[in-house]
């Protein structure tokens, strides 16, 4: 078009512009008057907010941009996605609702701005703030109102990123809104702002915004009661700037309008974490506060990707409009599937739940003090290194300003581990006193196998003597396994006895209460010279009986059996497993050859019928060989114990072998000869002739010098 052209054509605009000042522009010169009025006075009717009528949640719902004084749709609805207005122009896009958003009895309504058309062109909204006043007089009164920015979700740029154009914003158009003809283009005051120099060109224009959308009360009428009765006159202030009505005149770019709701009409999100736009207006109310420098960050980045993805639409800078007056735009948008939008949402929430906090690092500080007081002497090398490394990594921490509660927390954690894993240097006092006293024994005096022992337990202190990281605990475990090895030298000559070869052997043995503490009764009728015969590797014991005195009574020891391989013992000292009888080698003679009967074995005795053993033989089982404290495990049966109180004469009993008393012997060595029979005391029933009393006194063996033991003494005459 060339100069002349358009020179023609801005002048056949002039002209349709001012008819259209005539009919539709009333409204702004009331406005210049409402805004002159309340900048005149500071003074007029109060306004309160008022509660939303509905509970705290997000909500679709029809949403109105109306006329600031009267209760008509505004000419800046049209532009409103999912308005009536909108709807009426926009007939293939009417499935669209708004958002509200309901906190603590206030509303947030966030809204799409789409491209309108105007006269002969298409146009879109610049700014919208909304305006919290507190005093009404025609208008919202300048000095008692705030006005607030819209905050912007999205803007209106191309696929690529580019700003989309109108007539006011292109450059290149000859009705640009441009900065350098400051004449044209000057901004009045009011509105909360001085007056101002717009430059529009090249700049993008919103998209996706929030406002405030919580009703208002002017005056002290009454409160409404219901959803129903929220009406125009409770609808909230807004601002708005429209280039093209700047254009037409500078007074008239900037207009009250009222954002009404339809309390009535509110549907609940069901699944609001699948919202992008929902998600993204929660996304920039989250301020800075303690958050970590990073994961703030890293909310602002998936932000902007969300802003820049919802804000690159459009597949050119230039809108295609169908044809008519006013134009209609060509909704030629990308539209986000719901699973586009979710996947969006996600990563928003994603990015929200990542926040973390400035860790305190108090507790931090205490333990690094703590830990810097420690004396690397006291430690093992290997345990200081390690405490070391996480004390190092705990102060990187600590001079982090940015470091948050996780990594404050693990530094915490990770060092107070290291602390509790410093092991003190070993003590190696006892052990070295102890290798200097065994350093002077002499091997000659030991067998092979008790000397080879030794040194192997001496190597091994040695060796953990000459480590630096050795635990005290291992250190006194070596020496305890050192002094073992000393204490299990055998002297040379010596017998092993677990390595005998076949033969005979004599070793001292008692017999023992099961609870280790005290000798069994049975103790008095043994041998205690136990002859040990091995033969063919086999180990066996042979016991030699004799007579038992107990209490003015006289008896033998009955019987005996030994537990085979696997017993064990229990809580109080009790043996469990097999019991084997002993083989009896011979039995209880008296000096006359003949056996021996006395009131137990004989008739109604607990032992009827029976002879005494003499001699016994049993294995010595493997777990009785090994035992450290030498002790066998039988069980006896004593008659004479059962006659003075039942039960009490079948019992476990331990043979205690004392094995340093071992010795090779043989079979004729006089120790193993049985005892002479012993001679019993006669029973006595004797009264006198002269003073009739009588005495009594059972049989039985008695100690030396005991002639006569009388149970019962009967007093005759005087």
């Amino acid at each position: 078009m060339t100069t002349t052209k358009q020179s023609a054509f801005k002048r056949g605009l002039a002209a349709v512009l001012a008819l259209t000042m005539v009919f539709s522009l009333g409204l702004s010169q009331a406005f210049s008057f409402q805004v002159n009025a309340a900048s005149s006075r500071a003074s007029g009717t109060p306004v309160r907010q008022l509660d939303v009528p509905v509970e705290d949640g997000v909500y679709y719902a029809d949403i109105e941009l109306m006329n600031a004084t009267r209760e008509a749709a505004s000419m800046g609805n049209t532009a409103l996605r999912g308005s009536s207005s909108y709807e009426a122009k926009q007939t293939g896009d009417t499935d669209y609702r708004p958002l509200i958003v309901v906190k603590d009895g206030k509303a947030t309504a966030i809204l799409e701005y789409m491209p309108m058309g105007y006269l002969m062109f298409y146009g879109f909204l610049l700014e919208l703030n909304s305006v919290n006043t507190t005093l009404f007089n025609l208008s919202p009164v300048v000095e008692s109102s705030t006005f607030t920015p819209a905050t912007v979700l999205a803007e209106h740029r191309t696929t690529t990123g580019e700003v989309v154009f109108d007539q006011f914003n292109d450059p290149d158009s000859a009705y640009a809104i441009d900065g350098s003809k400051p004449a044209a283009h000057t901004r009045p005051a009011g509105y909360g702002h001085d007056e101002i120099l717009m430059d529009v060109t090249n700049q993008a224009y919103p998209h996706i915004v929030t406002a405030d959308a919580t009703p208002i009360m002017i005056g002290d009428g009454d409160v409404p009661g219901s959803a129903e009765e929220y009406t125009w006159d409770h609808a909230a202030y807004v601002s708005v700037f429209v280039p093209v009505m700047f254009s037409i005149s500078t007074s008239t770019g900037e207009q009250y309008a009222r954002l009404q709701v339809d309390w009535t009409s509110l549907e609940k999100v069901e699944n609001p974490e699948n919202n992008v736009q929902y998600q993204l207006y929660l996304a920039t109310q989250i301020e800075k506060g303690n958050y970590t420098d990073a994961s703030y960050q890293a909310l602002q980045d998936v932000i902007a990707e969300t802003e820049e993805t919802l804000s690159n639409v459009w597949p050119s800078q230039n809108i295609e409009v169908s044809t008519g007056m006013p134009p209609v735009p060509v909704l030629s948008l990308k539209q986000f599937t719901d699973e586009e939008n979710a996947a969006m949402a996600a990563k928003l929430i994603e990015a929200i739940n990542a926040l973390e906090e400035k860790g305190d690092k108090s507790s931090l500080d205490a333990l690094i003090a703590e830990a810097e007081a420690k004396e690397e002497t006291a430690y093992t090398p290997n345990s200081w290194n390690a405490f070391q490394e996480k004390l190092t990594a705990a102060k990187e921490v600590q001079n982090n300003q940015d470091a948050g509660v996780t990594q404050v927390t693990a530094a915490v954690n990770e060092l107070t581990a290291a602390m509790e894993g410093l092991i003190a240097r070993a003590d190696l006092s006892s052990l070295n006193q102890l290798l200097d006293e065994v350093g002077e024994l002499q091997e000659s005096a030991y067998t092979e196998e008790s000397w080879r022992a030794l040194q192997t337990a001496i190597t091994e202190a040695k060796e953990a003597a000459a480590d630096p990281n050795v635990s005290q605990n291992t250190i006194d475990t070596l020496r305890t396994a050192l002094e073992n090895a000393v204490n299990s030298l055998i002297p040379s000559g010596v017998l092993d006895k677990n390595n005998l070869e076949d033969g005979v052997y004599s070793v001292y043995g008692e017999m023992i209460k099961t609870n280790r503490q005290e000798k069994s009764m049975s103790n008095d009728a043994i041998n205690h010279a136990i002859k040990l015969t091995v033969e063919d590797g086999k180990y066996y014991l042979t016991m030699d009986f004799h007579g038992l005195a107990y209490l003015n009574k006289f008896g033998y020891l009955a019987e005996l059996s030994y537990y085979d391989n696997g017993y064990t013992y229990g809580q109080y000292g009790t043996v469990e497993g097999t019991l084997i009888p002993a083989t009896v080698l011979s039995t209880q003679k008296n000096a006359d050859g003949s056996d021996v009967y006395d009131e137990f074995n004989q008739a109604g005795g607990s032992y009827e019928g029976k002879l005494y053993p003499d001699q016994i033989k049993f294995p010595l089982v493997a777990d009785a060989l090994a035992d450290e404290d030498g002790y066998v495990p039988l069980h006896v049966f004593v008659p004479v114990m059962e006659d003075i109180s039942a039960g009490t004469g079948d019992q476990d009993v331990l043979l205690k072998l004392d094995w340093s008393t071992l010795t090779k012997t043989t079979e004729d060595d006089p120790a193993f000869e049985p005892e002479e029979p012993v001679e019993q005391s006669p029973a006595v029933d004797y009264t006198d002739a002269a003073t009739g009393v009588k005495v009594n006194a059972d049989k039985g063996v008695f100690d030396e010098g005991v002639q006569i033991v009388v149970s019962e003494i009967t007093k005759g005459a005087d």
